[in-house]
């Protein structure tokens, strides 16, 4: 049966917390109720982020439903607070899949060099070659961060789930680049 042919639609906080009470008390068909909610849910949210292209294919969608549904089988008897739990995992099993699974090509600085322009005029050439020289004697993480941000694209909670860093301290690392960029200039 494909997780989206599921109906499950009409549940509240409270009685996923009453199901779970009941499984931990060992009443079997309340584990496989709680365990059919808890995949709809997953699926749901994982194939929101296959809609949105953070996710690439659908069988990674079912892959990581049932990372989620494994991990509830494996905790279910430890768990205070489900929706807690639930978020946490959705989102750490994301983020470990997105690490692990997306591969950027990602060109080193010194790459960039090389990339033909034939639109560049010999000035802003001269300007890109002297940029680029200076950003390699940036850090690693500030080279991480610029690359991220103009080379890929990424908006920086991105390069903070990336990175594994909160969103604020991206934009610091960011913006304190640009100025020490800005002084070597």
């Amino acid at each position: 049966m494909k997780y989206n042919d599921l109906n499950y639609t009409n549940f509240t906080r409270e009685e996923l917390d009453k199901l779970l009470s009941s499984a931990k008390n060992g009443e079997n068909d309340s584990f496989k109720d709680l365990s059919g909610y808890l995949r709809h849910i997953s699926y749901t949210y994982f194939l929101s982020k296959y809609n949105l292209g953070k996710i690439g294919r659908i069988e990674d969608v079912e892959d990581l439903t049932n990372n989620v549904y494994l991990s509830f089988a494996e905790q279910y008897h430890k768990i205070e607070n489900l929706e807690y739990w639930l978020r946490r995992v959705l989102f750490l099993n994301f983020i470990n899949w997105y690490k692990k699974s997306h591969t950027r090509n990602i060109f080193s600085l010194e790459e960039a060099r090389y990339v033909q322009n034939d639109e560049i005029s010999p000035a802003d050439k001269l300007d890109a070659e002297r940029i680029l020289s200076l950003l390699n004697k940036l850090t690693t993480e500030k080279q991480l961060v610029i690359k991220l941000r103009f080379w890929e694209g990424l908006k920086f909670a991105e390069i903070a789930e990336q990175m594994n860093k909160s969103e604020d301290a991206v934009k610091k690392i960011f913006y304190r680049t640009i100025e020490e960029l800005k002084s070597l200039i």
